[in-house]
């Protein structure tokens, strides 16, 4: 009997080939200059970049002799998917260094240097997934040009700005941030000493990305897209 875990690890492959598509069918629509097509497709590979660390979460609170069937079932309560990488790093951390479920981290006798890291990937969780988890919902409910308030009554003017700031650049840094993000938390819940001896190497590719996330620029890669294309038309001719 095929098991959760093994259903969220293919549901996991099927959610990459798709943005691995979209991603290649949009690079065309950029190169060829089609607006409406690169609006519509840079939606889709939204959903799908935000869907991809909702299952990847999944994935890691089904992975066997991780978490008890209380420890998952208190995670997958949480509706908020950020409140949810929260609880499941919370809960590694816990696993991982021996803290009772009573006592707060942040008052514990870990070492400095885990203390640090875990409020380091606190951070990443509060900041980048609670602004993709936003756009993420907004865009699952069909507001791809503009976004609403919680009721539906108003334009919500600093989400639709967001939506329409999505750019396959942007995706592209997300993805490979949250890939870092979710190795991180993977290393912590299964193996300490693991986590202990990566750390660094691992939380600089996610610091990377950040760094990317602010400095790529879209416009320049359009052109250089389109420059592309019109090159390798002008060799055909």
């Amino acid at each position: 009997m095929v098991s959760l875990y093994e259903m969220h690890c293919e549901n996991l492959r099927m959610i990459q080939k798709a943005i691995e598509i979209v991603q290649r069918d949009l690079r065309n629509y950029i190169s060829t200059d089609k607006k409406r097509e690169v609006d519509a497709y840079t939606r889709l590979l939204s959903h799908l970049v935000n869907m991809w660390s909702e299952i990847r979460l999944l994935k890691l609170v089904h992975e066997r002799s991780v978490f008890s069937d209380l420890e998952r079932d208190q995670i997958l309560s949480i509706d908020n998917l950020k409140e949810r990488w929260h609880e499941a790093l919370d809960k590694s951390l816990r696993k991982a260094y021996g803290i009772s479920p009573s006592n707060p981290i942040k008052t514990t006798n870990i070492s400095a240097t885990a203390r640090f890291r875990y409020e380091a990937l606190e951070t990443i969780i509060e900041q980048d997934l609670l602004e993709s988890s936003q756009v993420r919902n907004r865009i699952a409910h069909g507001q791809w040009k503009y976004a609403f308030n919680d009721d539906y009554t108003n334009l919500n003017p600093d989400l639709t700005l967001k939506i329409q700031q999505e750019n396959i650049v942007k995706l592209q840094m997300r993805k490979k941030l949250f890939e870092g993000l979710s190795q991180l938390v993977h290393d912590l819940a299964l193996s300490r000493p693991t986590f202990e001896r990566d750390f660094d190497k691992n939380f600089r590719l996610v610091e990377e990305q950040q760094r990317n996330l602010h400095k790529r620029n879209y416009d320049k890669y359009v052109v250089n897209m389109i420059a592309k294309y019109q090159r390798g038309k002008a060799k055909k001719q």
